[in-house]
């Protein structure tokens, strides 16, 4: 018998999975993850099946993954060989929302926030991500010629007050680009409070030099920052009333 007052504490209980059905759903969507969800038979458990390229695409990878990240699911493959997680309680979809979607998620809204930013201040450029940690962002559409390709990075610059970043500086030649590369690496690190890296490619006939910064996910979000108000400052002072690009830069620090 079990003493009186010392009454043994009963299990703890979890919501089911089907109640945070729609917060994964919408974390799907943000983090770009391509992925279906399904109730389970039981009518409480989800169903992730996982298109995007995940765990290898395998059951053993994900089952170690699983349970690496604490996750409490399990992996099986369907009829058509796609890998399916089955989440059995609502803490289970949060943790692996947080572990497997939340740093997809800061990292597209990153380079989606610097892409606007880039944008509206009349900039061409191409950012892709790097995983889940960096992005890259080539300040010059592909069909410039050398001298635009100045042109883009001083307009860059100068929203850094580095308009004359490219004086004394041949950009025909490789030599000149990446004379240009290092100022504008020395002035993002400047910019962001630490070392960034940038690469050039050669041109050619048929393809122009071009210059790619290479950013953590952090600096990416101060970059924003800094060329946000850096924007800002510039619209007070020549007195138009533009708006200003608004972005998800507020989390920036």
């Amino acid at each position: 018998m079990t003493p009186s007052g010392n009454h043994p504490a009963p299990p703890a209980t979890f919501p089911p999975a089907i109640e945070a059905k729609e917060h994964l759903d919408d974390a799907l969507a943000q983090a770009h993850f391509a992925a279906r969800v399904d109730a389970g038979d039981d009518g409480k458990s989800l169903h992730l099946t996982v298109f995007s390229q995940a765990f290898d695409r395998t059951v053993e990878a994900a089952t170690t993954w699983l349970a690496e990240a604490g996750v409490d699911g399990t992996a099986t493959l369907d009829e058509a060989l796609n890998l399916v997680i089955t989440l059995p309680t609502a803490a289970a979809v949060d943790q692996l929302a947080t572990t497997l979607l939340e740093p997809r998620i800061r990292a597209h809204t990153a380079a989606d926030d610097l892409a606007e930013l880039l944008s509206c201040a009349g900039l061409g450029h191409h950012i892709s991500l790097l995983g889940t940690h960096a992005v890259e962002v080539t300040l010059a559409d592909d069909d410039l010629a050398d001298d635009d390709l100045g042109a883009a990075v001083r307009r860059f610059a100068a929203l850094l007050g580095a308009s004359s970043i490219d004086d004394g500086l041949t950009l025909n030649r490789h030599r000149g680009v990446r004379r240009l590369a290092e100022r504008l690496e020395w002035l993002v690190t400047g910019a962001v409070g630490s070392a960034v890296r940038t690469e050039t490619t050669p041109g050619c006939a048929h393809a122009p030099n071009r210059i790619a910064l290479q950013l953590t996910i952090d600096q990416a979000r101060h970059l924003t920052q800094r060329l946000f108000l850096a924007s800002a400052d510039a619209l007070t002072a020549v007195g138009t009333d533009r708006a200003v690009c608004r972005t998800g830069t507020g989390g920036a620090a």
